[in-house]
């Protein structure tokens, strides 16, 4: 057995108080008879006094208070099954597995950066529970990695095992990856809905802006987290078949990539959102500062179990107590 309101339990010294103001009290009236009467005389003209009914009076009324205080201490012992409302948002996260984000201008790379605050994120998420999430993972065409889940063990094997492999397209498309995101994941209550947007901030084409503009229009926020190096540019290293590290080269040349947080600033500014560098925390901030404050509405009804509150088994207890020591009478029956 177990307890749900502890504080109550200082009240069980009321026990033996009780117990010692009765005593005391019966005490007094014996030597208050003692005082008119010699105690040998007293049985015979005050009939019928018996003690021990006296105490098991007394002992009802002590015992019906300490069961009442154990009733308010909430007891609980076994389980009870109970429908309980989970209250959320739907988080979609859109992360960048182009081949600029294999740069090592962040450790152990952009993508791997990436992965390690979206991870950090979800940690987050998961102390107050509630937001659904979901996972889109773009290049030069996004694919849905996670539709929108409360299962966060299931999101995250997800991004694990997100990487340039997982879309059919290379190159970097970030307005398709926000209109494939306002499309693919069903009814959207766009009111209760954020983006979030873990890149480089390179684009091979000129439709960010337009798609930021569009989630705007139907009233949802983007947020955005820019990876890696802004300062200079960095090689994209490719696991070559020998082994051996290679980089990737465009006519003979090698090709640096380097990190474009002013087009994120952009996007994330259409829609009211906020861009943040990929510094420690950085996707933690953006949620308990920019979404955790928002309005959330009920995404479903979580079945779960819950120690069963058996209070009412102790009031029973004290009021039989009570009834039994209404029936109690100080004198046999037949004695006046």
């Amino acid at each position: 057995m177990q307890f749900g309101s502890w504080q109550y339990l200082p009240l069980l010294i009321l026990v033996p108080i009780l117990a010692g103001l009765y005593g005391y009290g019966f005490r007094r009236r014996r030597e208050a008879l003692a005082k008119f009467l010699a105690l040998d005389l007293a049985p015979r003209l005050v009939a019928g006094a018996n003690r021990r009914r006296q105490w098991a009076k007394a002992l009802c009324v002590i015992g019906a208070g300490g069961v009442l205080v154990i009733a308010l201490m909430q007891p609980q012992w076994g389980r009870r099954a109970e429908d309980a409302p989970r209250w959320g948002r739907d988080v979609i996260v859109l992360l960048d597995v182009s081949l600029s984000m294999l740069a090592e201008d962040a450790e152990p790379n952009r993508l791997g950066r990436a992965k390690t605050m979206i991870r950090a994120l979800v940690d987050e998420i998961r102390k107050e529970g509630g937001h659904r999430l979901g996972l889109v993972a773009f290049a030069g065409r996004a694919s849905l990695q996670s539709p929108l889940t409360l299962d966060y063990a299931f999101f995250l094997d997800r991004l694990e095992a997100a990487g340039p492999d997982s879309v059919p397209r290379k190159g970097s498309s970030i307005g398709g990856a926000i209109r494939q995101s306002l499309q693919r994941f069903g009814a959207l209550d766009h009111d209760f809905t954020d983006l979030i947007l873990v890149s480089d901030g390179e684009e091979h084409d000129s439709s960010a802006l337009d798609a930021a503009r569009l989630a705007a229009a139907e009233g949802v926020s983007l947020y955005a987290v820019a990876v890696g190096g802004a300062d200079r540019g960095a090689p994209i290293p490719l696991p070559g078949a020998d082994g051996q590290t290679d980089y990737l080269q465009h006519d003979g040349a090698e090709v640096r990539t380097r990190t474009r947080p002013a087009l994120l600033v952009e996007i994330a500014g259409a829609t009211g959102g906020s861009v943040s560098l990929n510094g420690d925390g950085a996707l933690q901030r953006i949620y308990t500062q920019q979404i955790a404050d928002k309005p959330r509405r009920q995404v479903a009804a979580a079945t779960g179990e819950r120690a069963a509150v058996q209070y009412h088994w102790f009031v029973v207890a004290a009021l039989m107590l009570l009834a039994l020591e209404s029936l109690v009478r100080e004198r046999a029956r037949g004695q006046a």
